[in-house]
């Protein structure tokens, strides 16, 4: 099984967004007499989650072939975007550092270090509210904040912050997270809104959108695995953090899965956000910030999404994202947002991986 998915993580890294030669030959005009045209984005969020899956396969791969090989497409993912400028278009791309400073780390060349400051460059130069968060879509005139920008941001705040030694970076991921708690949450249930307009304190979208919830708590788990403990932030966040996942847990369904819209029962599952919420609480176990039932629990849903993957290494069943509050298009299929995080929780637990005589991966 984890054979199937690393191919099909490797093949989707250097391929999505699927962009037709028509769109290609066709957005240099639309670009130049539409200002609101969106750019030709390959190395968005779904792409760092693929990267960093194949990097957390080549960490426990190391002397294989095919972590090798991994480490290669990793490689030839991010040489091409290097070559063409480092350019970063939207907070969606952040993420993306996450692999690339373990590639730097590994190499130590100066390249990749390049696209590591360019990331975090455009984070610090980017347009803040009055209390210190990243506006979501600056572009759109508003102060609106999205939990799904604090998954894409934190964690490589955290990571950068901690590999090379820069306070303002943790002290970021950090802001971004109390001010959440603070303004975007909905107390009684203890789930997020999707966000909140941060000028006026009116919180938007539904409560426990799955996709939101998944992010969210990437961000916090991510950042607690980074910071120092014996930061005075980090005992508020961590138990802050045990609030919500103790809340989430009570809508795990029978089955193991989340649904799209965690409390509504009856809907539809969602492999995406399953996978996101597994592997956050995934890496708090490890980091022993969670203990106890909750490994059952995530084991259940573990078992569940290995019934969901396809010989062919695909994970449909993940809604259709969204950038846009009450615009949820309910449409499933194999996006990266469930490969990428399944195949990560995966090999972190140990589940699904199957070797031969020789110690080869199946």
């Amino acid at each position: 099984m984890i054979n199937n998915m690393l191919n099909r993580a490797q093949y989707e890294l250097l391929h999505y967004p699927y962009y037709s030669v028509g769109t290609y030959l066709g957005h240099p005009f639309e670009a130049l007499f539409n200002k609101n045209s969106k750019p030709l984005d390959k190395i968005s969020f779904p792409n760092g989650l693929l990267a960093k899956a194949l990097m957390d396969f080549y960490k426990k791969n190391v002397n294989t072939e095919e972590g090798g090989e991994a480490l290669e497409v990793v490689k030839r993912f991010y040489n091409k975007w290097i070559s063409k400028g480092c350019k970063i278009h939207s907070l969606s791309d952040v993420y993306a550092g996450m692999a690339l400073i373990d590639i730097h780390q590994l190499t130590g060349q100066d390249k990749y270090k390049r696209g590591i400051d360019a990331i975090a460059d455009y984070i610090f130069s980017h347009e803040t509210d009055d209390y210190g968060s990243l506006i979501t879509y600056p572009e759109r005139k508003d102060k609106m904040i999205y939990a799904d920008s604090l998954g894409m941001i934190c964690p490589f705040m955290a990571k950068y912050a901690e590999r090379y030694n820069d306070i303002n970076a943790m002290n970021l991921s950090v802001v971004m997270i109390q001010n959440y708690m603070t303004y975007g949450m909905d107390e009684k249930l203890m789930l997020p809104y999707q966000g909140y307009d941060s000028s006026t304190g009116i919180k938007y979208g539904i409560i426990g959108w799955g996709m939101s919830v998944g992010r969210l708590l990437m961000a916090m788990s991510e950042t607690l695995y980074y910071m120092e403990s014996d930061r005075q932030s980090y005992e508020q966040i961590k138990q802050y953090y045990r609030r919500i996942v103790d809340k989430v847990e009570t809508y795990q369904a029978e089955g193991g899965l989340y649904h799209w819209q965690l409390s509504a029962k009856e809907g539809p599952a969602d492999t995406g956000a399953t996978a996101m919420i597994l592997y956050s609480i995934a890496q708090s176990i490890e980091d022993k910030i969670l203990i106890g039932v909750h490994k059952s629990r995530m084991q259940r849903g573990i078992e569940a999404l290995k019934i969901c993957v396809q010989e062919d290494g695909t994970l449909p069943g993940a809604s259709k994202d969204t950038d846009k509050f009450n615009e949820y298009p309910l449409e499933f299929g194999d996006y990266p947002w469930a490969l990428g995080p399944a195949l990560s929780l995966f090999l972190m637990t140990g589940e699904g991986i199957e070797k031969n005589e020789l110690g080869e991966i199946l």
